[in-house]
């Protein structure tokens, strides 16, 4: 063999050498992404309730009352949202929920609850009638109580103390006044620091968490009045603060 045939086989092995490591000149190097790691989406499923009831869901207790419905009339944004009626004639007793609910499991407790809710028609049949939601975590390994969950009952509108004792519940009021009608309204929580504040500690090792956002009366005395409430909810998050959607309007 010739020494310049020889240099030459010598050159393309080491050619074909290089392409494989991955050091050849055509294999793209791919980039780092601009700006840091990608803030985590929103933790609800179907948030503005456009794809419909799923995978959202009402409890079906004793003492919840019919379940949600998809409204197409009135929405934050876009097109849809959940509607809750709650009706209870003056003859009617005891407490009664209406509610919409999700569940999730994230690896780690998330930081924030935001949403909007509207109240188009709000008629005071009893003292202990209000707008709230409910962050509810179930079995978690730092749990301050022996029941099976401990939550943190956020009162929106309609009351201004809490309406029962429970030992496993914490009461946060973000506001007290009559519900506002006719107009959508704003809030938010971080319920990762509610939690820290109010339970010692931020939840870990859960099995899940459940979030209600409701309408609700409880205490009613047969005579006391006749109950009626139309609330919607609308574009509802949960998960980092950074990541909301929602902000308060002008």
């Amino acid at each position: 063999m010739g020494l310049r045939l020889r240099h030459a086989l010598l050159l393309a092995g080491a050619l074909l050498i290089s392409g494989a490591c991955g050091g050849g000149a055509t294999q793209p190097v791919p980039s780092p992404p601009s700006g840091g790691a990608a803030v985590p989406e929103n933790l609800f499923l179907n948030p503005d309730f456009e794809e419909g009831e799923q995978p959202w869901f009402s409890m079906t207790t004793e003492a919840w009352g019919p379940p949600f419905q998809i409204n197409g009339s009135a929405a934050d944004s876009e097109n849809q949202s959940a509607v809750l009626q709650m009706r209870a004639e003056p003859k009617a007793s005891g407490a009664k929920v209406f509610g919409v609910v999700q569940e999730i499991t994230p690896e780690q407790f998330p930081e924030l609850v935001s949403g909007y809710y509207r109240v188009e028609s709000w008629a005071r049949g009893t003292e202990k009638q209000y707008v709230q939601f409910v962050v509810i975590v179930f079995e978690a390994s730092n749990t301050p109580v022996t029941a099976p969950n401990h939550q943190i009952r956020y009162l929106l509108a309609g009351i201004d103390q809490p309406p029962f004792s429970i030992t496993n519940a914490r009461f946060v009021f973000v506001d007290t006044d009559e519900p506002v009608t006719g107009e959508w309204v704003y809030f938010e929580r971080n319920i990762r620091e509610d939690f820290e504040e109010l339970w010692g500690a931020v939840p870990e090792g859960f099995s899940k968490i459940r979030i209600l956002f409701e309408v609700r009366y409880d205490g009613k005395t047969a005579g006391s009045g006749e109950v009626k409430a139309d609330v919607f909810y609308d574009d509802l998050y949960v998960g980092p603060a950074a990541a909301n959607p929602n902000r308060p309007r002008e």
